[in-house]
């Protein structure tokens, strides 16, 4: 019989009746289009690998070929190969070899894994199901250490198994053992262009957390040599490599556990892949004296035991020496610890009992730090006491990112205090300052992406004390609200709590009283995720709770029935404002108001006259020649013009409940009139935390460009000083150097800097997004610390003190002019209600902006002692502020009142409050605590 070659039918070829090379390729050739991989040739199966995934390995096949007796009833498959070796050594009692050949990147490792599936279910169900998982797990697993990427095969085996499974004579499989030959380990040294050597020590990098990198003292991966690829492509050249290898670490270390290596065991293979990491990198320098070689960089580590309070008596003091041992105390429960002065704190993210009154009395007037653990008690005694005994004001310090736990640590910190001042002075102030916190937090704070409790503005809290350490009064600075959250937040975030407290707290006559209906009808308190506003019995509950506290907190602290329900009035208000909608007027190309129920609310609300509202929402007024000229708003600005006005209430609500705490703090007559006079402060900063969030605003680059300036503080006061006051006494030192932030608060403060191109291109009517970053290009494309990204037309980017963050300039000039138009400003000073008026008149507008009416300046009126500077922080605070200070008396000087409004901008202000801010600090001795970066979730974790 002749059979006929190209069909692609035949599935054993040795039947051809001309056999050779060109017949057995063609006909493999043709089923291999028509999918078929597999192929007999006598007693000999060939394999094709298909690069895809095929659904011929199912149970359904697993069935189909289990003691198969005739091998033409099925399809050629790998599965007859497995059950034809099983079958003959039960049937024959005579053991069985598979030999399984071919180039690198065929297929071999796969088929192997096949072919030991299908002996292990031939086998039956019988036997110890945890062994037969254990042998099915052994390969993937030796791919992981004995597999790497060649040019040829991104999975190729760099070593020969011999995989021996172990039966009974009925069959039943009992063990198995694994030969290993060959292993290919000059891979460890050297690979090719595009090779790597053994996945295993990528997975690492991919799969360790933060702090176990730590712990294996592993930084970024492109420092290792083995790693390293010749041709310069990076160690992880994508986000899908570097996800592939996280994911493959976290498989095979539960394959590990699953094949029984204990906890030990894993960590043990870890230590050694570390180690083999480090030891490759030992460089070695040539000894021209002796012919010989030395080892320049020895790396010894001297840490680990936790036991260390003040890590700056470590003989080796660099970054992976701190994080390593802090990991390890903070794995012990230690969440304090010094480096010289500064406080390291870590976010234990539990309740700890370790501010009990014991441990305020532990650390009341302890003159000796080393006698008692570190603590953040330590900090507000030494704080309080170098207060009472040197009579310089005192200044605490308090930085981290968010979420790090740096407003508890205010709250902690004043609690000291007060308790270390002792029970004679006015028990009720003393109550009051402590729950000027929390009841700030209720509507300075929200729920964010990176902290459920996160701060949105920053604090300075200034405690007045008599010359003998009496407290006697307190004050708060507010600092850079976060007010664009009123009207707009990200996903799985929130606007300020005390909105949501509202609707949870509120009775439902009350509810009614202020027209508040279903919370889920409120633009602003709607999740973009589309989330519920309450997603969960519980979250209503603990706002209900929170309701409750801050308004018992509101009545000790002082403010009376109708203060809290204006309070409630206005949050009420800005509820319905935010929810007017505009509909676009094709005959005017303006808008109106089609719904006019929220409109009406707002009126109500804030007594407000409602055509005269409206007039201002929807059109601009202005003088032009002498002439009174109106112009409608388009759709975007009268969008913009409702948002502006509800930023504006919320700001000014908010500054007006920090002055009414403010009266209720301050200085009493009959406090002022026992024990001394008041010239003494002790302060605390609590100022949002650097942020680099995968959208980066205008907010947060007024919040990092502040604690740029703090970060400065720290160098100048850290190593600075301690240089200057070493040179003034004599004492040989070896000079220290540090990141130096300097030029980078230039390129942000000068006269032609990121903050003033910002207000120049924002006085320019058609400028846009797009053009500032041009503007930004421009001038500062060639800072070395600005980055100009490729492709987007509104993003740049700036090397941080904590690292690079890519801004997106969309909004920034909105957000920047966040003008209130003149006939919106007159709408509210002719409201009915008296706050509201009191709100927008022209000093206020100057108030606000921390600018004195009398002293346009901002900087004439000084306290009393400006001039008394110590020496120790006269070149300091000089330095701190001469370049804000230039920039704004250059914008400042000589502006004629009325000309002062053309400056009205965020960062304007923002500049002059920065400025003050410094200066309140210049006449203060700082200590500083600084909480470093984790994860910001609940479980027990350390994050470098």
């Amino acid at each position: 019989m002749v059979i006929q070659v190209g069909s692609g039918e035949i599935n054993d070829l040795s039947i051809l009746n001309i056999l050779n090379e060109n017949n057995l390729l063609y006909e493999l050739r043709i089923r291999y289009k028509k999918g078929i991989i597999y192929t007999y040739i006598g007693d000999v199966l060939i394999a094709i690998n298909p690069f895809k995934q095929l659904n011929i390995y199912e149970k359904q096949q697993h069935d189909l070929y289990k003691h198969i007796q005739y091998r033409n009833h099925s399809p050629p498959h790998i599965f007859w190969i497995a059950d034809h070796a099983y079958r003959k050594l039960c049937l024959s009692k005579q053991s069985q070899c598979i030999i399984v050949t071919g180039e690198s990147g065929s297929g071999k490792t796969e088929s192997t894994k096949l072919m030991v599936s299908h002996v292990i279910y031939c086998s039956g169900n019988t036997g110890d199901r945890e062994l037969q998982n254990r042998i099915i797990e052994t390969s993937p697993l030796l791919e992981a250490f004995g597999n790497a990427q060649t040019c040829m095969n991104q999975n190729s085996s760099r070593f020969g198994k011999y995989l021996q499974l172990n039966f009974t004579d009925n069959g039943r499989i009992v063990g198995a053992k694994v030969y290993e030959y060959l292993l290919e380990k000059s891979r460890i040294v050297q690979h090719g262009s595009n090779e790597r050597t053994f996945h295993f020590f990528y997975y690492l990098f991919a799969g360790l957390e933060k702090e176990d990198l730590n712990y294996f003292h592993l930084n970024d991966p492109e420092t290792y040599r083995i790693l390293k690829d010749p041709s310069g492509e990076k160690v992880f050249p994508n986000q899908t490599d570097f996800d592939h290898c996280r994911q493959m670490f976290n498989t095979q270390k539960n394959i590990m556990k699953r094949m029984g290596f204990t906890d030990k065991d894993i960590n043990i293979v870890f230590t050694i892949l570390s180690a083999i990491l480090h030891l490759t990198n030992i460089q070695f320098t040539r000894d021209d004296e002796t012919d010989g070689v030395y080892i320049e960089d020895e790396y010894p580590l001297e840490v680990g035991s936790g036991e260390i309070n003040d890590l700056s008596i470590l003989n080796i003091l660099n970054k992976n020496n701190l994080l390593y041992e802090l990991r390890i105390r903070y794995k012990k429960g230690i969440i304090y610890t010094y480096i010289g002065d500064v406080l390291i704190a870590i976010n234990p993210f539990k309740q700890l009992n370790i501010y009990e009154k014991q441990q305020h009395d532990l650390y009341k007037h302890i003159q000796y730090r080393n006698h008692s653990p570190p603590h953040i008690f330590w900090v507000a005694d030494h704080a309080y006491r170098k207060l009472c005994l040197s009579k310089q004001s005192q200044c605490i310090i308090v930085t981290g990112e968010s979420g790090s736990g740096k407003t508890e640590s205010t709250k902690l910190m004043v609690s000291h205090i007060i308790y270390c001042s002792g029970n004679s002075g006015d028990r009720e102030l003393q109550n009051r300052i402590i729950e000027t916190s929390p009841l700030l937090e209720a509507f300075g704070n929200a729920q964010t992406c990176m902290n459920q409790n996160s701060s949105r503005f920053g604090k300075y809290l200034q405690l007045n004390f008599t010359d003998n350490g009496r407290i006697v009064g307190a004050k708060v600075y507010e600092y850079l609200l976060e007010k664009s959250r009123i009207v707009q937040h990200g996903s799985n975030e929130r606007t300020f709590h005390f909105f949501y407290y509202l609707f949870a707290g509120l009775a439902k006559e009350d509810l009614t009283y202020f027209h508040l209906n279903d919370p889920e009808t409120y633009r602003i308190l709607k999740d973009p995720s589309g989330e519920k506003v309450f997603p969960n019995q519980t979250d209503f509950d603990h706002c209900r709770q929170m309701f409750n506290t801050q308004k018992n907190i509101m009545k000790r602290m002082g403010f009376t029935d109708k203060d809290i329900n204006i309070v409630f009035t206005i949050l009420s208000a800005i509820l319905h404002l935010t929810n007017i909608q505009f509909t676009r007027d094709d005959e005017t190309d303006g808008v109106y108001i089609e719904d006019e129920y929220p409109l009406e609310v707002v009126c109500t609300l804030l007594a407000l006259d409602q055509e005269m509202l409206t007039m201002a929402l929807i059109s601009t007024f202005s003088i032009t020649k002498g002439e009174h000229v109106i112009s409608l708003k388009n759709f975007d600005q009268a969008n913009d013009c409702r948002d502006a006005l509800a930023k504006a209430l919320y700001e000014r609500l908010f500054s007006w409940i920090v002055k009414q705490i403010n009266n209720l703090l301050q200085p009493t007559r009959r406090n002022n009139s026992m024990d001394g006079d008041i010239y003494l402060t002790c302060s605390i900063l609590d100022m949002s935390g650097f942020e680099n969030f995968q959208m980066n605003s205008f907010e947060q680059l007024c919040i990092n460009i502040t604690n740029e300036h703090l970060q400065y503080y720290f160098n100048e006061h850290i190593f600075i000083q301690e240089q200057q006051d070493y040179q003034t006494e004599g004492i040989s030192y070896e000079k220290i150097h540090f990141q130096n932030n300097e030029d980078l608060i230039a390129l942000f403060m000068d006269s032609l800097g990121i903050l003033a191109l910002l207000d120049e291109e924002s006085h320019f009517p058609k400028a846009n997004d797009e053009s500032l970053v041009q503007k930004f290009h421009s001038h500062c494309k060639y800072h070395s610390r600005y980055i100009k990204p490729k492709g987007n037309e509104t993003t740049f980017g700036i090397h941080h003190y904590a690292g690079k963050v890519v801004y997106d300039a969309h909004g920034f000039l909105e957000k920047n002019r966040d003008n209130l138009s003149i006939n919106l400003i007159e709408c509210m000073k002719k409201s009915g209600m008296e706050l509201i008026k009191h709100l927008f008149v022209i000093t206020d507008e100057i108030n606000h902006s921390s600018i004195s009416p009398y002293t346009m300046t901002g900087y004439t009126k000084k306290h009393p002692n400006w001039y008394r500077k110590s020496s120790a922080n006269e070149h300091i605070q000089d330095h701190m502020t001469e370049q804000t200070n230039k920039s704004n008396q250059q914008e400042l000087t000589n502006i004629h009142f009325k000309e002062y409004f053309n400056q009205n901008t965020v960062a304007f202000h923002f500049k002059i409050s920065l400025a003050e801010l410094l200066d309140k600090m210049k006449d203060t001795e700082p200590s500083f605590v600084r909480y470093v970066d984790q994860y910001v979730n609940v479980t027990y974790t350390f994050n470098q």
